[in-house]
């Protein structure tokens, strides 16, 4: 019986193939993940916009009658949104009150990244008296 010490070519060549193998899955796996990474970082700029264009919309006189949509800077990206009125979901509780849905996507007509229902009045009562106040300023 002959003493063998180390490894044969064959033997060699299987560990070779195998640890080839786990580092293309490896490198694979962190394509996927860096990709998962950049579409969280863009879905979460999608709902930056969506929350702007909701305060706006909030904010504005009268509530939008008909379908909107447009595309605004932010975060790098050109997105487009839609603002889509809607009834009341109570017409009989909530006779002034209307929804709107907005909805981003980084591409024209794409699937949204980032939608918003609001509940808000048909128009807005503004008291002359509160033109201007707001936290920390003093009313008139």
């Amino acid at each position: 019986m002959r003493n063998e010490a180390g490894f044969a070519l064959i033997e060699m060549l299987v560990a070779m193939v195998l640890l080839g193998l786990v580092g293309l899955t490896l490198a694979r796996f962190q394509t996927f993940q860096l990709a998962g990474t950049a579409n969280i970082a863009l879905a979460a700029a999608a709902r930056l916009e969506a929350d702007n264009r909701a305060v706006d919309i909030l904010m504005a006189q009268a509530a939008p009658r008909a379908i909107e949509s447009g595309t605004s800077a932010n975060a790098g990206v050109d997105w487009h949104w839609t603002a889509t009125p809607g009834p009341s979901p109570d017409q009989a509780l909530m006779p002034d009150m209307v929804t709107v849905e907005v909805a981003v996507s980084a591409t024209p007509g794409g699937p949204p990244l980032a939608r918003r229902l609001l509940l808000r009045p048909r128009e807005n009562a503004r008291d002359p008296n509160l033109a201007g106040a707001g936290p920390g300023r003093a009313q008139p």
